[in-house]
């Protein structure tokens, strides 16, 4: 793909993403990530042959990228989370559109077994941290994996309710949540009998 065409099609990448993570896969609307893109309806078909399969490469890409600037290691869950939590701080949408995967999972347009190939990886260094004693072995490591996302990106990305508490209780700034999410993470997965 020439350079001009590579540029278009991240454009198009990018607007999709901004507007799936507002609207949804069912909400989001091809007129207006070709607008965003400045690109015309038909170049965006020309990547992309239908929103679903625009929506699959967004996915794609997020899982891709959240892979690459927070990479889990069996030996270090804990240094996982933190990472998470900063990625989601500099990139909010990944939260979002992650949310939108899970309420679209049912009847969603992506290849859940590719997406889920993509992830076991993430698995597969779970167990190896279980068999090599740095991660309690009693967990199973599809729902330690699940646990980690989610408690990481209540604690990023905490809801307005939440908000307000912490603020009602003196408590602000993103750092101590970042704490209590690697701290979180750190109890969760420690092997029973182990120290600090």
């Amino acid at each position: 793909m020439r350079a001009a065409g590579e540029a278009t099609r991240e454009r198009i990448l990018a607007a999709a993403k901004r507007e799936f993570a507002r609207h949804g896969p069912a909400g989001a609307r091809i007129g207006r990530i070709a607008d965003d893109a400045k690109a015309s309806k038909e170049r965006l078909y020309a990547y992309f042959p239908s929103k679903d399969a625009l929506f699959e490469a967004v996915v794609e890409r997020l899982i891709s990228d959240v892979s690459e600037d927070a990479a889990l290691r069996g030996d270090d869950l804990p240094g996982y989370a933190g990472r998470l939590f900063d990625n989601y701080l500099r990139h909010p949408d990944n939260a979002r559109l992650s949310d939108w995967l899970n309420l679209e999972a049912d009847d969603g347009p992506t290849s859940h077994s590719h997406l889920a190939e993509i992830l076991q990886l993430k698995v597969d260094q779970i167990r190896r941290g279980q068999r090599t004693g740095h991660i309690d072995p009693e967990w199973d490591p599809v729902e330690l994996f699940a646990l980690i996302i989610q408690i990481t990106k209540a604690l990023a990305l905490p809801n307005p309710v939440l908000r307000e508490l912490r603020r009602i209780n003196g408590q602000s700034g993103d750092t101590t949540l970042r704490e209590t999410a690697i701290e979180a993470v750190r109890r969760l997965s420690r092997p029973s009998g182990t120290g600090s």
